[in-house]
C-alpha cells in the first residue's frame, strides 16, 4: 500500500504539554465560567437525549452568536472550532492545483489544510515592522482563488484597519477570508459587510474571548449563498449537542463576557507596558515588542529559545517562535510572577 506523501510527511500537531503553574501559550481566556453558569449548562446537558444525533445546524448556538454579534442568523455557519471552517473552505470552495495566498507571520494551519487540499500556497512576506503589504497582496492574489489571513494577527498581534481590509476586498477577484478570532479585542471588524460583498467571508471562534476553548465552537459568516454552500459542504452533524448547548447558553450572557473581555485588554495593556519596560532595562535580550490589538503581546528576541526553556524551567509557558515569544495575558498575580522570572533569567543573582 502506498500512502500520499502529503499525508506520510506530516507530523501530528504538537502543543506544550506537562504541568505548568501559569499558561500564558494558546491565547486562552484566564475567566474559567462562574459556577452559577456552570450550574445552568449542567442542568440543561441532563436535558439532552444523548441516544440522539444533534442539530445538524445547530440553531440555538447560531442563533445566540448572531444575536451577540447583531448579525443575520442566516449569515452563520457553525464549525468545530475555526479550524474545521478553514479545512471545509480549502478542501470545497477550492480546487487541487488552483492558488491560496496566505501572508508571513500569520496562524501556520492555513497553509497547512491548503497543503492537504494539494492546492499552491503562495506567502506574500510582510513588511520589517511585521505588518501586512496591502498593494503587494493585491498583487499576488489577482489569479488567485482565495486569499487568508488573521486580523488581528496571530502570531504579530497586530491588526489591519477596516479601511484596508475593505480595500483588499474590493480588489482581490477570489474570495477573502477573513480570521477575526481575535477581533473582540479590537474594533476593526467588517463581519457587519458580509452581506455587501460576495466575496467576504469572516471567521470567529468561541476559544478567546469568549473563554469556550474547551468545547470547540468556531463559526464563518458570509452572504446567504455562501453560507448555503457552506452548510451543504460541513459534516451533518459537525457540532456535537453538548458544545451546541454550553456555547448557546454562554452567548446569551452579554455582560459577564463584556466584562471578562474588557479586563483581558486592560491586562494586555499591563503586559505590553511590561514588556516594553523590560526591553529597555535588558536591550541584550529583549528587541521589539510590537504594539496589540489581541490578548497577547510578541516580542523579538534573537534568544527566544533560550528564554523560553528558562520560564519552562520556572512552570511559565508562553509560544516560542524562531524570532520571538508570544505570550498572552494573563491575572494580574500571573503576570506579576512573569516579571520577576524575567528578572531572574536576565539578572541572576
Amino acid at each position: 500500500m502506498q500512502l500520499p506523501e502529503k499525508l506520510t510527511a506530516l507530523k501530528p500537531y504538537d502543543p506544550i504539554t506537562g504541568q505548568f503553574d501559569i499558561r500564558l501559550d494558546a491565547n486562552e481566556s484566564y475567566f474559567d465560567l462562574p459556577a452559577v453558569l456552570k450550574e445552568r449548562i449542567a442542568a440543561k446537558l441532563e436535558q439532552l437525549d444523548f441516544n440522539r444525533y444533534p442539530d445538524p445546524l445547530a440553531t440555538d448556538a447560531i442563533n445566540a452568536f448572531a444575536a451577540y454579534y447583531q448579525i443575520p442568523a442566516e449569515c452563520v455557519t457553525a464549525g468545530n472550532g475555526s479550524d474545521e471552517l478553514i479545512s471545509i473552505l480549502t478542501n470545497c470552495f477550492l480546487q487541487a492545483g488552483s492558488k491560496l495566498v496566505t501572508v508571513s507571520h500569520d496562524f501556520s494551519m492555513y497553509r497547512f489544510y491548503a497543503a492537504l487540499a494539494e492546492m499552491e500556497s503562495v506567502v506574500v512576506p510582510k513588511t520589517e515592522q511585521l505588518q501586512i503589504d496591502v498593494d503587494a497582496l493585491i498583487a499576488a492574489a489577482q489569479d488567485a482563488a482565495a486569499v487568508i489571513f488573521s486580523n488581528p494577527c496571530n502570531p504579530t498581534s497586530l491588526g489591519l484597519p477596516r479601511a484596508e481590509i475593505i480595500r483588499l476586498i474590493e480588489r482581490i477577484p477570489g474570495l477573502v477570508i477573513v480570521d477575526e478570532a481575535y477581533m473582540d479585542f479590537w474594533n476593526e471588524s467588517v463581519l457587519d459587510l458580509v452581506s455587501q460583498y460576495e466575496n467576504l467571508i469572516v471567521l470567529r471562534t468561541c476559544s478567546k474571548a469568549i473563554g469556550l476553548a474547551a468545547v470547540r465552537m468556531g463559526f464563518a459568516v458570509a452572504n446567504p449563498t455562501l453560507t448555503g454552500y457552506l452548510r451543504a459542504a460541513k459534516s451533518p452533524y459537525n457540532c456535537d449537542a453538548v458544545s451546541q448547548t454550553i456555547a448557546a447558553e454562554v452567548l446569551q450572557e452579554q455582560s459577564l463576557l463584556q466584562s471578562c473581555r474588557n479586563e483581558m485588554i486592560v491586562q494586555t495593556q499591563k503586559l505590553y507596558t511590561m514588556m516594553n519596560e523590560l526591553a529597555r532595562k535588558y536591550p541584550d535580550y529583549l528587541d521589539t515588542v510590537y504594539p496589540t490589538r489581541t490578548n497577547f503581546v510578541f516580542v523579538k528576541t534573537a534568544y527566544a529559545k533560550e528564554i523560553h526553556g528558562a520560564l519552562a524551567a520556572k512552570g511559565i509557558a508562553v509560544r516560542c517562535f524562531p524570532d520571538g515569544l508570544r505570550i498572552c495575558c494573563g491575572s494580574r498575580r500571573e503576570q506579576t510572577l512573569l516579571r520577576y522570572a524575567f528578572e531572574e533569567i536576565f539578572q541572576p543573582e
